[in-house]
C-alpha cells in the first residue's frame, strides 16, 4: 500500500474467485431500472410489528435523551425508505410543534406514499410506557394528525428497559 492506504503497483488484483463473474450479464426488455428488485419493506400487521420495527431502528438510543421517531407506511402498510427521528424533545408536548410535524409528514406521505400512515415512537430512557412524557405527546400528536388528515397506525413507548404498544 501506499502511504495514502491505496495500493501500491505491486498489488495483485488478480482472483480466481472473481465476483463479477456471477453476477447476471443480461438486462431485461424494459431496461436496467425494471430489473431491480421491489424496495425493501416490511408489511405490518399488528401493533407488535410496530414496536418491533422501531425497536431495530432506535437501538441504544432508547436510554438517550426523549426523543419523538416517525416511520412511515405506504397505503399497503409496508415501510417506506425514511425516518424521521427528532431528538432533544421537551417533556412537555407543544401542539405548534406537533402541528409542524405532522405537517411535514403529510407531505411527505403525498410525495411518496400516497393512501399511507404512519408510526410515531415515544422514546426517552425512563419510558416505554405510559408516563408523563407519553400523556401528553399522544394526544398532541394524534389531534395534530386529525387535523392534517394523517392517520397515525400505532403509538409505541419505547425506554431504555420497557417498551410497549400504546395505541394501534
Amino acid at each position: 500500500m501506499t502511504e495514502h492506504g491505496w495500493f501500491d503497483e505491486d498489488w495483485d488484483d488478480s482472483d480466481e474467485d472473481d465476483l463479477w463473474d456471477v453476477l447476471p450479464g443480461t438486462i431485461g426488455m424494459d431496461g436496467p431500472d425494471h430489473d431491480l428488485p421491489d424496495p425493501p419493506g416490511a408489511a405490518l400487521r399488528s401493533g407488535t410489528d410496530a414496536l418491533a420495527v422501531l425497536l431495530d431502528l432506535v437501538g441504544p438510543e432508547r436510554a438517550g435523551s426523549p426523543a419523538l421517531w416517525f416511520v412511515l407506511l405506504d397505503a399497503q402498510d409496508r415501510t417506506i425508505p425514511l425516518v424521521l427521528p427528532i431528538v432533544d424533545v421537551p417533556m412537555r408536548a407543544d401542539r405548534a410543534v406537533a402541528r409542524r410535524l405532522v405537517a411535514v409528514l403529510d407531505s411527505v406521505l403525498r410525495s411518496d406514499a400516497p393512501g399511507g400512515s404512519v408510526v410515531v415512537g415515544l422514546v426517552r430512557a425512563a419510558g416505554g410506557d405510559l408516563g408523563g412524557y407519553e400523556a401528553q405527546w399522544v394526544p398532541a400528536l394524534r389531534d395534530a394528525a386529525e387535523g392534517a388528515g394523517v392517520r397515525l397506525w400505532a403509538v409505541v413507548a419505547i425506554g431504555a428497559s420497557r417498551a410497549r404498544v400504546l395505541e394501534w
